[in-house]
């Protein structure tokens, strides 16, 4: 007998959407919006309060090695101050593994602040003692060069335009800041690098500021621009207008109408 033939089928995908009523009211949606908000602060509390107290803890690790160290901090204080920061760091560290393991972010930070008010003058000094040659060298350098150019500019031509009086405005600036300088360098010479300064980096900067914005807008300050004189246009030769004598339509002279003079 014959079989029927099963019909072939084909599978195709139908695309579809199912679209649902919105069940939250806009009350619960607030509330939920503000359950998030609370989670995340509370989140960034909790990051923020471990970054404060690992901050503590590098500062106090740090700075207990540095000043035993003569290569970094500890030509910069006294044996006193030594004793007492050592002391006080030794202190906060005990605090921080004990009572202070789950302080809150603020505890954190005072505590910072106060070892840093024992620790600050110290990397001052270190850092004015660093920092303080190259400092004076580039006030010294300003100096020669603006004394230098009072010397040779004068008698220029390039700088005749430049007054007496501002000529002294520069060299009497000058001779103050050089007085300066070597005042301080002399009295910062005498003291120990675990004596507070003098002299301080940003002073010498604005000395240095000072005079270069005294000096340097009058020499450079441009030649005037010479005087051109005008040329006076001379007024152009006017032709005087020739009048004729009138002429009869015919082309003929005028008759002489005047009368004979009589012989005498």
């Amino acid at each position: 007998s014959d079989e029927k033939k099963k019909p072939k089928l084909k599978k195709t995908n139908l695309e579809f959407s199912i679209t649902r009523p919105l069940d939250w009211t806009e009350a619960e949606i607030q509330r939920e919006v503000e359950v998030e908000v609370e989670m995340s602060n509370a989140d960034r509390i909790i990051r923020e309060t471990s970054d404060a107290r690992n901050e503590l803890e590098s500062y106090i690790y740090d700075m207990r090695d540095k000043i035993i160290s003569d290569s970094q901090l500890a030509p910069y204080c006294t044996e006193e101050e030594k004793t007492n920061f050592s002391t006080a760091l030794t202190s906060f560290e005990n605090w921080l593994y004990e009572e202070g393991f789950d302080a809150t972010k603020s505890v954190y930070i005072k505590q910072l602040n106060e070892l840093k008010k024992m620790g600050n003058p110290i990397e001052a000094r270190s850092y004015e003692a660093k920092n303080r040659p190259n400092a004076m060298a580039m006030l010294q350098k300003t100096l020669e060069k603006y004394t230098s150019w009072l010397n040779t500019s004068a008698g220029d031509e390039n700088y005749a335009h430049i007054t007496d009086e501002e000529r002294n405005t520069c060299s009497t600036k000058c001779d103050s800041v050089s007085a300066w300088m070597y005042e301080m360098l002399d009295k910062q010479g005498g003291l120990a690098a675990n004596v507070d300064p003098v002299v301080t980096v940003a002073s010498i900067y604005a000395k240095n500021k000072e005079v270069t914005d005294c000096v340097s807008p009058i020499m450079h300050k441009p030649k005037p621009k010479p005087k051109v004189e005008e040329k006076k246009e001379e007024p152009a030769a006017t032709e005087q207008p020739v009048t004729e004598e009138p002429k009869d339509e015919t082309g003929a002279e005028p008759m002489d109408t005047s009368e004979p003079m009589e012989e005498k």
